[in-house]
Order: C-alpha cells, then sequence, then structure tokens
C-alpha cells in the first residue's frame, strides 16, 4: 500500500506533530483522570474515616455520663436527674443515627446495633429499678464503645493501607502506559522523520547532481505537491544548464574554429621567416621570430584544450605527476614573456631554488605563465616585476609580486572569479578576458595547493604540496 502525502509539506510536518503528539496526550490525560480519581477516592476515604472516628469518640465520652446519670437518678429518684438522664438518651440516639448514615462495615454495624440494645436494655433495668442488673449492663456497653473505638483506628489504619495499595497501582499503571505511549511515538516520529526526509534527500541529491553537471539525470521528488513542484522547477532548471552547456560548447567550437584561420596564417608567416623565405635575419630578428613561433604553437594548444574540455572535464582531468627541474621550468615560462617584459621596459627579478621535484609540471607551468602576464600587464613601464620560487615544509610557495596598484579590497573576494575583470591599466593595449587568475585558482586546486592574495600591491602567493626528488 502506497502513502499518500498531504497536498503541503508543513500540513505534512503539523500532521506529524499531531500525531507524535497525541499518544502522549492520551497518556498524560489517563494519568491525570487516575490521579484526579485516586485524589477524590483519597478525599472521601479520610473524610469518612474521620467522622467514623469522631462518632466513635463521642460514644465513647457520652456513655460514662450515661452511666453516671442513670445511677444517679436510681438512687435519687429526682424530676430533674430524670430529665437530665432522658436528654442524655437523645444525645447518644442522634450519635447513634448520625453513624447510621455513615459508610461502615458490617462489623461496625454490628457492634452500633448492639450498643442499641444494650442502652435499651440498661434503660429498662433502670426504671425496673434492677441496680445491680443495670450496672453490669452499663459496664458491657462501655466494653462495646470502646470495642467500637477500636475498630474505628483499624477502619482508619485499613483505609490508610487500601490508599497507599491504590497509589502504587496508579504508579505501575503510569509507568506501563509510559513503556506503550512512549515507544508509540517515537515510532511516529521515526515514520514521519522518513516521509519527511525521503523528498528533502531527493531534493538535495538533485542540486548536487546539478553542482556536479550531472545535466542528463532527471530530478524526481516524492511528496507533497508542493515539494513536488519544486523538483519540477529543478528539472526546469536542469534543462536549462542543460541548453546553457551546450550553448557554450558551440560558442567554444566556432571561436575555436574562427580563431584557427589567423593563427595558421601566423604560423605559416613566422615559419617562412624562420626558414630564411624572405632573406637572411639577423640574430635579434631570428630570437623574435623563434618567439612568435613557439608562442603560435602554444595557441594553438590553447585552442585544442579548449575544444577538449569543459570546466567539468577540467576538474576531472588526471593528473601527470612528473620529475622536473624547478629552475628550468621558470626559466622556460621567464623566456616566453621576455618580449613583453622588454616592451614595457620591466626588470625581472628572480630567485628560484635549484630544486628537482615531483608533481605536475604543466600545472605548475601554468599557474606560473598567468601569474607572470598579470603582473606584466598592471605593472608600471620602467619598474621590477619579483618572482620567487622556494620550498618550504613539503610545499612550494611561488609568489610573483609588481609594483602596479594591486586589487582593491573590495574585489579580493571575487579576483578569482571566471571572467571577472578588474580595471583595465593605464596603457594597456589587451583587454583582460578575466580567466587567468581563474585558471590559476583551478591548477592550484587541482593539485591539493591554494593561491591567495598579500598584502602588497600586486602580490599573489601560490602554495602546492610537492615531493622533493633533489
Amino acid at each position: 500500500m502506497q502513502f499518500r502525502y498531504p497536498r503541503s509539506f508543513f500540513k505534512l510536518l503539523a500532521v506529524g506533530f499531531f500525531l507524535a503528539v497525541l499518544p502522549l496526550t492520551a497518556g498524560l490525560l489517563a494519568m491525570t483522570v487516575a490521579i484526579q480519581k485516586l485524589s477524590t477516592q483519597s478525599q472521601q476515604a479520610v473524610f469518612d474515616a474521620a467522622r467514623i472516628a469522631h462518632g466513635s469518640r463521642q460514644l465513647a465520652e457520652v456513655l460514662p455520663t450515661l452511666e453516671r446519670s442513670a445511677r444517679q437518678n436510681q438512687i435519687l429518684q429526682d424530676e430533674a436527674l430524670r430529665d437530665g438522664y432522658i436528654s442524655l438518651r437523645e444525645e447518644f440516639a442522634d450519635i447513634i443515627a448520625q453513624m447510621q448514615r455513615m459508610p461502615l462495615d458490617a462489623e461496625m454495624r454490628a457492634l452500633l446495633n448492639r450498643m442499641i440494645e444494650e442502652e435499651a436494655e440498661a434503660y429498662r433495668l433502670q426504671v425496673d429499678n434492677k441496680s445491680k442488673d443495670m450496672n453490669e449492663q452499663f459496664s458491657q456497653l462501655a466494653k462495646t464503645g470502646r470495642d467500637m473505638l477500636m475498630h474505628s483506628s483499624a477502619v482508619i489504619d485499613r483505609e490508610a493501607g487500601a490508599l497507599k495499595l491504590q497509589a502504587e497501582e496508579a504508579e505501575n499503571g503510569a509507568r506501563l502506559q509510559l513503556l506503550v505511549v512512549v515507544p508509540v511515538a517515537l515510532l511516529v516520529v521515526a515514520g514521519f522523520t522518513y516521509l519527511l526526509a525521503r523528498p528533502i534527500a531527493q531534493i538535495e541529491a538533485g542540486i548536487l547532481g546539478l553542482g556536479e553537471r550531472r545535466l542528463h539525470e532527471r530530478v524526481v521528488v516524492e511528496g507533497p505537491d508542493d515539494l513536488v513542484k519544486l523538483g519540477e522547477q529543478l528539472n526546469w532548471l536542469r534543462e536549462r544548464l542543460q541548453q546553457l552547456e551546450e550553448q557554450k560548447a558551440q560558442f567554444l567550437r566556432h571561436v575555436s574554429h574562427e580563431l584557427k584561420t589567423p593563427l595558421t596564417a601566423l604560423r605559416e608567416g613566422s615559419e617562412l621567416l624562420a626558414e630564411g623565405t624572405t632573406g637572411a635575419l639577423l640574430p635579434r630578428q631570428q630570437e623574435i621570430v623563434h618567439i612568435l613561433r613557439e608562442n603560435s604553437l602554444h595557441l594553438q594548444h590553447l585552442i585544442e584544450d579548449l575544444l577538449r574540455h569543459g570546466e567539468a572535464e577540467f576538474r576531472a582531468a588526471r593528473i601527470e605527476i612528473k620529475s622536473f627541474s624547478l629552475p628550468e621550468l621558470v626559466a622556460q615560462v621567464s623566456e616566453r614573456h621576455s618580449i613583453a617584459l622588454e616592451a614595457k621596459r620591466l626588470h625581472l627579478r628572480s630567485a628560484v631554488e635549484a630544486r628537482q621535484l615531483r608533481t605536475d609540471p604543466e600545472r605548475v607551468r601554468v599557474i606560473l605563465d598567468n601569474l607572470l602576464s598579470n603582473a606584466i600587464k598592471h605593472a608600471p613601464a620602467a619598474s621590477t616585476v619579483e618572482l620567487f620560487a622556494r620550498i618550504e615544509a613539503q610545499q612550494l610557495v611561488l609568489r610573483v609580486m609588481d609594483a602596479g596598484p594591486g586589487v582593491p579590497v573590495e574585489a579580493r573576494e571575487r579576483v578569482f572569479e571566471p571572467f571577472f575583470r578588474g580595471a583595465t591599466p593605464a596603457g594597456s593595449k589587451v583587454k583582460s578576458t578575466g580567466l587567468g587568475l581563474s585558471i590559476c585558482r583551478d591548477h592550484a586546486r587541482a593539485l591539493g595547493g591554494s593561491i591567495t592574495i598579500g598584502d602588497g600591491c600586486g602580490d599573489f602567493r601560490v602554495v602546492l604540496p610537492v615531493e622533493v626528488v633533489a
């Protein structure tokens, strides 16, 4: 049987809360009723026991007075004494009548009836003027009164014991209810937690799929209508991202194709110049042609990489660990930027440890290449660009600094985002694409490192874990 979700997530939450609280409320009400019943019974029992004890004491107190009045009346035969005796008999009868209306047990009622009979017999003997028999009857009546008083005390003890037993039963009942109600409530909570967590987990999985660019996996959300609708919106977002990915791939293909034609002409021209087809070149001219030829090859590789890899493919790309010489790699990068340095009359001051390392040299080269290009672009003419590379605790620390204005504080959070472009340096003929620093960060993260901005002007620091060979 399939569970049918309510239309609203909040309604499902309210139903779950109600059903979880319901057994607890029922148990609380049951315990309240039991406690109230026990309290009422206790009050009534204490009240009845107090009345019976009070009546028994009254009888025990009136019997000696009644006996004394009867003896005085028998001896003196005085009318006033007779009236007093009759009044005491009426008081005795009133106490007896009150006690007969009380909830007495069978034994106490038997004692009460015996007292009525013994008092009546004592009165008859007093009327018949049988003094000796009357005294014996009053003695028996006093004994019955004492028995009743003792029995009333026993009734109080019995009621107290019964109340204690009822209290223990109520306590055991409360414990039993807790043993039943709490697991039921926990079971309800667990069930509704699953029902609530399931669509949320599906939404979370859908968002994670979008973040990891699994755009061909449809987001399926089963639950209340509002969460199902949220799943449909995620699907719309997935389809939209898929369209944008396709548009981006198409754009890259078109741009790459358009770049091939001028790049081919550039490569062919540099090859002709290098081969001396147009005439012999001076040594300095040959050096410039060589640099143009190398950079055209590098540009071709970049375009091919642009065609092969998207951002997700870049993150999943295999890292190729190789041994390389750190000074040689820095020298290669520096040579590639020699013309740009000369054009702005910049002086490159570098300090590189002579170490043999093991990591991905191509990624390290790309990081250095972009940082040095960025420094040259922002450095003032005829200033100094500094490049340092050293080993600290099995980590390669790269630092590139220039004398430019640096990155504004408000832009430091966004400077590594793709396509973010700061202010164009004065006199710059090439507009930034906003990708260089983003590429540096991606390569640094791929190697398990980081890139940060120092407190200086143009100060970038990269830390990469490496294996030092020599």
